[in-house]
């Protein structure tokens, strides 16, 4: 979501898809220019527009004129703090977002700007930059509100305005709202003790008898009037700008605990019925039995337990409490008393009633906000703890190696169905597709091996995909027989196990039945996540892969967000053929849309090949702005060797089209190609390479010959120095892992070594598939120094064995 968009729309969640127009005007706006700017931003995100309006800035109008109601902290400022970044690299990653830059485009080609950051740094720092955006338009709104209530003064404007967190906000706040309950203070103002409740804070002289009313119930006795005084006090201790700004400072120092145990409240979890009704089902509380008697610092904790424990909480088998130690209260009212007391003349009067309000504020106020901000804190980390599991993984499983130049055979098991086969070529087209049933059908298949043989033969296909859904385990020992017999000789055939997670989301859409109207794309997708896990995968809605932790605790849209963000780095990264990608492919680059893919389609179709990459504004919806995102991620050239020379005839066409190189960087490159004495007809030969790789220029005498950055020079050197169309998933030595047979949690016992790939990585621990049909664990404490990620082979010794809950212990003993 862009960032302006976030502050322009309050409180509104934004959506990286294109919307409806919100009819809700903006304060000191007139309708029509918000709603015309508003129509742009839909058009930009439809790709009929290059660029969005900016935000304006906005006033709110009072009596007294204008009210300043920007933070007296700049979001860099602010940014710069909670993400430990120079100030200088804070405010230019916040001016790249706001201009709409994409972050694979920054990370990429804004190096000199940002510092080198990765694009994991960078998501993060967006998720942070958005938080803040979203603290300033609820800043805004309250202040708006308490404006119009004729409520705002100078103090209260000063302290909303102060605000670093919606927490340290919300209890400011929450006397103004118009629609929630009074507070204590809110209610003690309305009796008229706000002038005396300042009075006495301030040490000026007042006779609170004088506020007594007998018609008044609170105010009824002089105790009632103390104690209305005192929650106005009470009020504006807790939302002091100087307190809030030393218990943050306190927080950091304090070692606070985290005490759950077993819920006494009867545990139930409300599902969905096919009526769309919901029932109550018990939970298994046998999940949480970690946590029934469970104390830890808050420092100690991991994340999945975070996660863990809050589903325990939310379904009422847990409950949570933080401990404060009394230190804080300690610390607290040394801080009240210093401000407020010890520098005025003493009064003991006046010292009893702000000494009690000192203790109410904290107790009713001080304290619970700080539970509530290290839970929330907690939750966040937590949250982003499982954003990150989910996104590394999720960048792994996208970026395994492709197995090019060989067919393969998928089968899909299945029991009354049949097990499907389908062999494809080594460009993914289908071959041949047949069905045969194996297992618990009404008309086994009695040459089910013959079939299976033929195919193989008839394509010489020696490798197959056999997918990991229902009857998988029979099939595979079926398959293992047939292979330990020689069935398919003189073929040395092999198998590996694909994960299906996705594929049957994707088979029911509109792409899958264009694609193969009449077949079950299942079993075509089996084979091709071997050949190409990319550009099959990206079919995909990430959130179906099957790669996170606690994923379905979190916020849908955040997570959607988030994963679409790592699919469009890692398809930019990789690059893609303009004139071969498929529309799942284009719209994941980098500053392009649906909208925008589709047209690149129609485009090709209608003129033919794309020769060069700044054919691409001639795309409708793709104007200077759109190009500069995402040009550099896609490669233009021939489509087979045989075509290389008839296409690099046309004048227009440059082998820099098939780099990493951008375009706005073609007149740097063309320099340094000429201080090397090299030619771009010759980009991608092998002693062009040895040219480049050899070469030791100063890049602080280049930067300046050249006027470019260091960061830009190195990219250009490093992509230079890589054949044509250079894959970085090459870089990933790891295939997938085939086998020829397999062996049965029967036949491992504690101590046998066994070999297998890395499926899923948690913050606890590996999961890794043995080949014995159930996934062993390697948890944190037993990797003995390895670091484990998805599709990474390794040997581990068995731990244990739990052949009744299917669990399985590992211990690593080498990465291979």
């Amino acid at each position: 979501m862009d960032p302006t968009d976030l502050i322009m729309n309050i409180e509104e969640s934004g959506s990286s898809k294109s919307k409806p127009v919100q009819k809700r005007k903006i304060k000191g706006e007139p309708k029509e220019k918000v709603l015309k700017k508003r129509k742009i931003t839909q058009e930009y995100e439809n790709g009929e527009c290059e660029e969005r309006p900016r935000k304006q800035n906005v006033k709110v109008k009072s009596d007294g004129g204008d009210i300043d109601i920007t933070p007296l902290w700049t979001d860099y400022e602010l940014l710069s703090e909670q993400k430990s970044l120079e100030i200088n690299i804070a405010k230019n990653v916040i001016d790249l977002f706001i201009d709409g830059n994409t972050i694979p485009f920054i990370a990429r080609y804004r190096k000199n700007q940002t510092g080198n950051m990765s694009a994991e740094l960078l998501r993060e720092v967006k998720d942070s930059f958005d938080r803040i955006c979203q603290l300033k338009a609820k800043m805004r709104t309250s202040i708006n509100t308490v404006n119009k209530q004729g409520q705002l003064n100078s103090q209260l404007e000063k302290a909303m305005r102060s605000v670093k967190s919606l927490e340290e906000l919300e209890i400011i706040y929450a006397a103004f709202k118009p629609d929630g309950k009074r507070t204590l203070a809110a209610r003690a103002k309305e009796l008229g003790l706000e002038g005396p409740a300042m009075n006495l804070l301030n040490n000026l002289d007042i006779e609170l008898n004088n506020y007594i009313n007998l018609e008044v119930k609170e105010l009824s006795t002089i105790e009632d009037v103390e104690k209305g005084i005192t929650h106005i006090i009470a009020h504006v201790i807790a939302t002091d700008t100087e307190i809030l700004s030393q218990l943050r400072k306190l927080r950091t120092t304090v070692n606070f605990m985290l005490e759950v145990k077993k819920s006494n409240t009867k545990s139930e979890s409300k599902i969905k019925t096919s009526s769309k009704k919901t029932t109550n089902k018990p939970v298994d509380e046998s999940k949480f039995e970690n946590y029934f008697d469970y104390k830890v610092p808050i420092k100690y904790i991991k994340p999945h337990q975070i996660l863990a424990i809050n589903r325990g909480e939310n379904q009422k088998i847990l409950s949570v409490k933080i401990v404060v130690p009394d230190y804080v209260l300690h610390k607290f009212s040394q801080f009240c008393e210093n401000k407020w007391l010890k520098k005025e003349t003493f009064n003991p009067y006046r010292q009893r009633i702000i000494g009690e309000a000192i203790k109410d504020s904290y107790n009713r106020l001080v304290q619970p906000l700080i539970v509530r901000e290290i839970r929330a804190e907690l939750k966040h980390n937590a949250e982003k703890a499982s954003f990150e599991v989910f996104s590394t993984n999720l960048k792994h499983l996208l970026l395994a190696a492709p197995l090019k130049g060989k067919s393969i055979l998928a089968i899909d098991p299945g029991y009354s169905n049949g097990c499907k086969l389908a062999l494809v070529s080594n460009t993914g087209s289908l071959l041949s597709y047949n069905v045969i049933y194996l297992h618990k059908c009404k008309k086994p298949t009695n040459n089910a091996a013959d079939i299976l043989k033929n195919m193989l033969q008839e394509h010489a296909c020696t490798l197959i995909a056999l997918g990991n859904g229902t009857a998988c385990r029979e099939t595979e020992q079926w398959l293992t027989a047939l292979i330990e017999g020689k069935v398919f000789y003189p073929l040395d055939v092999s198998y590996t196990i694909v994960n299906e997670d996705g594929a049957s989301i994707y088979s029911c859409s509109p792409e899958a039945k264009k694609e193969f109207s009449d077949l079950d794309t299942n079993i075509i997708s089996a084979a091709r996540r071997i050949q190409d896990p990319l550009a099959e995968l990206v079919k995909v809605e990430p959130q179906h892969l099957g790669v996170g932790m606690y994923q379905h605790d979190l916020k849908k849209k955040q997570l959607e967000d988030t994963l679409n963000e790592v699919v469009s780095e890692c398809v930019s990264f990789v690059g893609v053929d303009l004139n071969t990608a498929s529309q799942c492919l284009l719209r994941r680059i980098a500053g392009l849309t649906e909208k925008r893919a589709a047209n690149i389609i129609n485009y090709r179709e209608k003129n033919g090949p794309f020769l060069y990459r700044k054919q691409l504004t001639d795309v409708p919806g793709i104007g200077a702005r759109v190009f500069e995102q995402c040009a550099g991620f896609l490669r233009v050239g021939p489509t087979s060797a045989s075509e290389s020379e008839d296409f690099y005839k046309n004048a227009k066409t440059t082998k820099l089209d098939c780099t990493y190189v951008h375009p706005e960087s073609y007149d740097v490159t063309n320099k340094i190609l000429k201080k090397l004495k090299l030619k771009a007809d010759d980009i991608g030969e092998s002693h062009f390479i040895d040219v480049v790789k050899s070469t030791n220029f100063s890049l602080s005498e280049l930067k300046q010959e050249l006027k470019c950055s260091a960061e830009t020079i190195s990219l250009i050197l490093e992509t230079l120095a890589k054949p044509l169309n250079y894959d970085l998933r090459c870089e990933v030595s790891d295939v997938p892992l085939f086998r020829k047979g397999l062996t049965s949690i029967y036949d491992i016992n504690s101590g046998t070594v066994v070999t297998g790939r890395v499926k899923n990585v948690t913050h606890f621990g590996s999961f890794v598939d043995i080949g014995v049909g159930t996934d062993g664990l390697i948890h944190n404490s037993k990797l003995n120094g390895c670091n484990l990620q998805i599709g990474d082979r390794v040997e581990a010794k068995v731990l244990s064995i739990d052949v009744q809950r299917r669990r399985i212990g590992l211990a690593t003993v080498k990465k291979l």
